[in-house]
């Protein structure tokens, strides 16, 4: 009976044992950081790549923070210089700067990117955005995006948070400015053709204009004698002259 109590104990002990060893295990995988808490209270240790050893029984918890470039996708609407209303998808990379993920987590929380990140992305965008007339925004893409772009950097890095890209995937205006702009478009066209066929109309006038002060008729003259091989023609109606050259019987 001894012995039996004695196995039993052993027996409990054993799996106490195993349990808190595998409840002390972490495995943390590549690009990612572990923050231990401890009720809750977060203890300042971030766990690196790899394995890692915490306290078991629940008395420490980790979150895993991803730390590789994340893509964020957010479509913005926003209001131009002119109040032209504009929507676009902006594409934002981004990365959790390492020694900066337990702060993440004690002044943010795991759901940063719903907190912060898209807030800042609808933010900023609206505020570039405003700097620029409907046409700049087509125009001047490129500024607008150094503008939303820095203005994200300053705005995120302060939590820790890197910004390394920016895109506008695309602008989308209202029906009655896209119509105004196409319009303005076909109109260019069609003037731009009646220029040309202006121009194309003066040269070819130009040219016949320069052809008739050209093509006198001493010129021509010239030209048939030139050609002439010294032979006179076997026949001759009306007894004209060849050249002006009165022909003799």
């Amino acid at each position: 009976m001894l012995r039996s109590k004695k196995f039993i104990i052993a027996a409990i002990i054993g799996v106490l044992l195993l349990v808190g060893f595998f409840s002390s295990v972490r495995q943390i995988g590549t690009g990612q950081v572990g923050v231990v808490t401890q009720y809750g209270k977060v203890t300042g240790r971030e766990l690196g790549e790899g394995l890692a050893f915490i306290l078991p029984f629940g008395l420490n918890n980790v979150t895993v923070y991803d730390i590789k470039v994340q893509k964020e996708n957010v479509s913005s609407t926003a209001a131009s210089l002119d109040l032209q209303d504009v929507s676009s998808e902006i594409v934002l990379n981004y990365e959790l700067e390492r020694g900066s993920v337990s702060r993440v987590h004690q002044t943010i929380g795991a759901n940063y990117v719903d907190k912060i990140v898209t807030p800042a992305i609808n933010e900023i965008f609206k505020a570039a955005s405003s700097k620029y007339t409907a046409s700049q925004l087509i125009t001047q893409r490129s500024k607008l995006k150094s503008d939303a772009l820095s203005g994200l950097q300053l705005r995120l890095k302060p939590f820790g948070i890197n910004v390394s890209e920016l895109s506008i995937v695309d602008f989308r205006f209202s029906e009655n400015f896209s119509s105004a702009i196409e319009e303005k478009q076909v109109a260019q066209q069609n003037a731009e053709r009646a220029k040309f066929n202006l121009e194309a109309a003066r040269t070819d006038a130009q040219a016949q204009k320069a052809q008739s002060e050209t093509l006198t008729k001493e010129f021509l003259q010239k030209q048939a004698i030139e050609k002439w091989d010294g032979k006179l023609p076997t026949y001759m109606g009306g007894g004209e002259s060849v050249f002006n050259i009165p022909l003799t019987n």
